[in-house]
């Protein structure tokens, strides 16, 4: 497929390395020369240097053939005037990262009466996943499937856990809990565990259930964590708005810290009562101690640093706080994982599935099963897909223990009618169905593709 992406920012180039490793011919713009050079020495890309919305750069870009555009600049309007352009020129489809907030109910009009296929966000949709990991905080990492039926939690087996030593198939047997582990990752390794696969101590699980499922499996662990009550932000650019605004009215006492005063009064005028916005430097040490950071119950670490937010999340995990959330740019998380800091989220991974998604949905033909949702899981090494079983397919009513899956594969669960399915060897797909599967290493466009 023939993709144009405007602007080489740190979304812009995550969405060039995804989309050059899924085979795609992809044209980069960019207004700096270097950057354009850099991009075009590392990926396999053409690279125009120029204005993305001029008919002129576009051209040399290639839209009168492309099949879609993604526009990442930092101005929401260029990107809007991008997606404009490109599609008179004959683009088919657009993608537009729009991130003011003062254009956050203005999304259905650009899509509707614009005609830009997708509006992404990325401080948003960071925001919506914190907002998640603090109403389940037990888990390091969680993602929804299923519309919000399913999840799957990330947890660390610390030496002290019950499930140490212990093989997949005695999972049931040991926690009484309906979940399925659907992925492992040990040291630099990820595994899709087989039934006779024996947990390791420092092991990180994935995990699949319902959300009382997975509850029933962490009180038993000894890792569930109660209700985070009190909740300090530390940043309140675009991320801190959104958390703040999403978490108020929840019954939580929320703080946030913002070092630029004319920003502070900002805040103050547009988040609600329930919202604290304190001035001051939230990686100082003495300001985060008069806030009392001990009794906390999470903070999130949100400035546009990583270094502070990594030393202020340390700071909070000496101090004993229950959840430590850290907003980093870098990709680099096995580090982090190593000096202890589990919950790690990043606006570009975030919103690179989003659009990954909707780039495989597109590659495919509008009777193939179409991916629903996608969730890159183990630092981008596993993902977890949606997908709607077609009519027709030729593998309905087949039992799984009669299909041939390709290995490394699982099913990780099957919605029907509203009903959840932990499928096992006699269980078959019906049309209609809405399938996870969970692979590692492995590319799925299509339900078809987990067949050998």
């Amino acid at each position: 497929m023939n993709i144009i992406i405007v602007g080489q920012g740190k979304l812009g180039t995550t969405m060039t390395k995804q989309l050059v490793a899924e085979g795609h011919d992809v044209a980069v713009i960019d207004t700096r020369r270097e950057k354009v050079e850099s991009v075009v020495d590392v990926y396999d890309v053409l690279g125009v240097c120029g204005n993305g919305a001029s008919c002129e750069v576009l051209e040399e870009a290639g839209a009168a053939k492309a099949k879609l555009i993604i526009a990442t600049t930092a101005s929401d309007e260029l990107n809007i005037l991008a997606c404009l352009t490109a599609k008179r020129m004959g683009t088919e489809h657009t993608i537009a990262r729009v991130r003011n907030p003062d254009y956050a109910n203005q999304h259905q009009f650009l899509q509707k009466e614009l005609g830009i296929n997708m509006i992404v966000n990325p401080e948003f949709e960071t925001a919506n996943e914190i907002s998640r990991i603090i109403r389940f905080p037990s888990a390091a990492h969680l993602d929804s499937f299923a519309k919000g039926k399913v999840e799957i939690a990330s947890l660390r087996i610390h030496s002290d856990n019950p499930l140490c030593d212990t093989p997949v198939h005695d999972l049931r047997k040991k926690t009484k809990a309906k979940v399925i582990i659907c992925a492992v990752q040990r040291d630099d390794e990820v595994f899709i565990p087989s039934g006779d696969f024996v947990i390791k101590c420092d092991d990180v699980i994935s995990v699949t259930g319902t959300r009382s499922e997975l509850v029933s499996l962490m009180r038993q662990c000894g890792v569930y964590r109660h209700k985070i009550k009190n909740i300090l932000i530390i940043g309140g650019g675009r991320i801190g708005f959104y958390l703040a605004k999403q978490l108020s009215d929840t019954g939580r006492k929320i703080k946030l810290i913002e070092h630029n005063e004319s920003k502070c009064y900002s805040l103050s005028e547009n988040l609600p009562d329930d919202v604290t916005v304190i001035f001051g430097d939230g990686t100082d040490q003495e300001i985060l101690d008069e806030q009392r950071l001990e009794y906390q119950d999470a903070l999130v670490a949100l400035t546009g640093i990583d270094e502070e937010n990594i030393i202020v999340s340390m700071y909070a995990e000496s101090k004993g706080v229950n959840k430590v959330i850290t907003k980093v740019n870098r990709h680099s998380f096995s580090i982090l994982n190593d000096i202890g800091l589990e919950t790690i989220v990043s606006p570009q991974i975030v919103a690179g599935n989003l659009v990954t998604r909707y780039v495989r949905a597109l590659h495919n033909s509008a009777d193939n099963a179409q991916i629903q949702t996608l969730h890159k899981l183990v630092n981008g090494k596993v993902e977890a897909a949606e997908f709607i079983v077609p009519e027709n397919a030729g593998y309905l009513d087949i039992p799984f223990k009669d299909l041939n899956l390709l290995p490394n594969l699982l099913i990780g669960c099957i919605m029907r009618n509203g009903k959840i399915i932990f499928p096992g060897g006699n269980d078959v797909m019906k049309a209609g169905d809405s399938v996870v599967v969970v692979t590692a290493n492995r590319i799925l466009e299509d339900l078809h593709d987990i067949f050998v």
